[in-house]
């Protein structure tokens, strides 16, 4: 054999172990996503469990991103359902039925329900002390993780209004948060992030994948409160922004002939708050800094309330502020979803029980706020 037909005899060996190891690991890659899947499916987990936010989010034009339709995400630790609509919760007709009062809750994650399994989110549990008391309504969960007021109101004009909600409570502002303190080099901070990478998206849908990136591999636990940085202190231009992002939000939802409702948030900002001050930040200048960003985006929602003459439901003076009720800086536990939900609840049953209430009427007001 010639020396140029023993080099073709080399390559082509290396050619065939090269493929043979190739197709060798597209078929163990195989048979460990089927593998996974079925032990998934004898724990009664779902397949995408490992990826929840590449599960649940998908592109939007006017949002940057959206929630994804009629999807579940499920495991030992969490149950989260996504309707037809891509509103957490059961089934809705887009029509509303006679009788029924239609209240939907706009907010971020702290609506949506970051913590906690089906069935334990505000929305739903105000539902249901609603309807024990005899009122016909109907709760829409309109949260969606990580939105900006501005966000919100793009969702709600898209995907909220068209189903004819009567009653729309705000629950959201934190959010919000890096706009208020963004420097003048920072202007150009996107209040419509996008969703996740389509790539990673698609990678999403492989069990394995999920396993490997996230079970194997963990992200660092996401801080959900503004940087270290050389500047915290809320702008002008930032307080500015957060105002009329928020009276925009307010003037989308009496245009579509639904009553706003205002709640402050329960936040560890809170001065009451009790031993949750490092999720507030890893340094006591930090930590002070970022209370008083909650504390200004408060008192900012009290007075859009009184100024708009708006029911206000104050959580924040209402509810505890401790481990019991937060996870984290923003996140509501079980309990915390709870109390809400029933301060929820009892705020707005004169408004249901006598929908003709003038806001502005002193005494109206007195009544029903708590």
């Amino acid at each position: 054999m010639t020396t140029r037909a023993r080099s073709l005899s080399v390559k082509r060996k290396r050619i065939f172990i090269a493929l043979a190891a190739f197709l060798g690991l597209i078929s163990a890659a195989m048979l460990s996503e089927v593998a996974l899947r079925v032990y998934l499916a004898s724990r009664g987990w779902t397949p995408n469990c490992y990826v929840t936010s590449y599960a649940l989010l998908t592109s939007d034009a006017e949002a940057g991103y959206t929630l994804r339709k009629s999807v579940q995400v499920k495991s030992s630790g969490y149950h989260i359902r996504l309707n037809s609509l891509g509103l957490r919760g059961p089934e809705i007709s887009k029509t509303k039925p006679a009788g029924v009062t239609r209240i939907a809750v706009l907010g971020g994650s702290s609506v949506f329900g970051y913590l906690v399994p089906e069935g334990e989110d505000s929305c739903r549990v105000m539902e249901d002390s609603l309807r024990q008391q005899g009122i016909a309504v109907e709760v829409l969960n309109a949260g969606v993780s990580g939105y900006s007021i501005t966000q919100c109101r793009h969702r709600y004009q898209d995907v909220i209004a068209p189903l004819r909600p009567d009653i729309v409570m705000l629950y959201l502002g934190w959010n919000d948060s890096p706009f208020l303190i963004a420097t003048p080099e920072q202007t150009g901070l996107t209040k419509t992030l996008p969703a996740p990478p389509w790539l990673n998206r698609m990678l999403a849908r492989s069990t394995l994948y999920g396993f490997l990136r996230f079970r194997l591999f963990p992200e660092p636990t996401p801080v959900f409160a503004p940087p270290q940085s050389s500047n915290s202190a809320i702008t002008d231009a930032g307080a500015e922004g957060f105002r009329s992002d928020y009276i925009a939000l307010l003037e989308a939802v009496k245009a579509s002939g639904a009553r706003p409702v205002i709640s402050t948030q329960v936040m560890a900002s809170n001065e009451r708050c009790e031993g949750l001050e490092g999720y507030l930040g890893d340094t006591p200048r930090q930590q002070q800094a970022n209370r008083a960003i909650g504390q200004w985006i408060t008192r900012t929602v009290r007075e859009l309330a009184i100024e708009h003459q708006l029911l206000l439901v104050d959580c924040d003076q209402e509810i505890p502020c401790n481990v019991s009720t937060l996870g984290d800086t923003i996140h509501l536990t079980k309990e915390g979803h709870r109390q809400v939900a029933e301060l929820w609840a009892e705020s707005i049953t004169s408004l249901l029980k006598f929908p003709d209430t003038d806001d502005g009427d002193p005494e109206a007001t007195r009544e029903v706020t708590p």
